[in-house]
C-alpha cells in the first residue's frame, strides 16, 4: 500500500515538474532591451488593448518613459475634440480627489506660518520632548 502511494506521488511530482516548463514565464528583458521598442513593435490595436489593461500608475510610467519627441508627436495627432475630452477628464480627476496645489503664500505669510510652527513646537514639543 505504501509502495503504491509513493509510486503515485512520484508520478505526480514528475508530471508537475514536466508541466512547469510549459507554464514558465517569459525571460525578463535583457539590459539592452528598450521598453519603448516593444511598444513600438505593437500594432495600434495591441497598444490600445494593453493600454486599457494598465493601472493608472502603469499608464503614467509608460507615458513618462516615452521620449519627449514621441509624446509631442502623439499630442499633435489628437484632434481638438480629443484634446478637450482629455482636458475635461483630467480636470474631473483633479477635482475628485486631488485638488492640486493651492495658492502660493506671500513671503510675509510664510514668515508668519514659520513663527506659528516654532511657537507651537515650543509649547508642545514633538516626540514629547524626548530628544532634548
Amino acid at each position: 500500500m505504501l509502495r503504491a502511494f509513493l509510486l503515485r506521488l512520484l508520478v505526480c511530482l514528475l508530471t508537475l515538474a514536466a508541466g512547469r516548463f510549459a507554464w514558465a514565464q517569459p525571460a525578463p528583458p535583457k539590459a539592452g532591451d528598450d521598453p519603448g521598442a516593444a511598444w513600438g513593435r505593437m500594432t495600434p490595436e495591441q497598444r490600445e488593448s494593453s493600454w486599457r489593461q494598465m493601472t493608472p500608475e502603469q499608464k503614467i510610467d509608460t507615458w513618462k518613459r516615452l521620449p519627449p519627441d514621441q509624446r509631442q508627436a502623439l499630442r499633435q495627432k489628437l484632434s481638438p475634440e480629443e484634446r478637450d475630452v482629455i482636458r475635461q477628464r483630467m480636470l474631473q480627476e483633479r477635482g475628485a480627489g486631488n485638488p492640486g496645489p493651492g495658492r502660493r503664500l506671500s513671503p510675509e505669510e510664510r514668515r508668519q506660518l514659520r513663527d506659528q510652527i516654532y511657537e507651537s513646537n515650543r509649547a508642545h514639543p514633538p516626540h514629547g520632548g524626548r530628544f532634548k
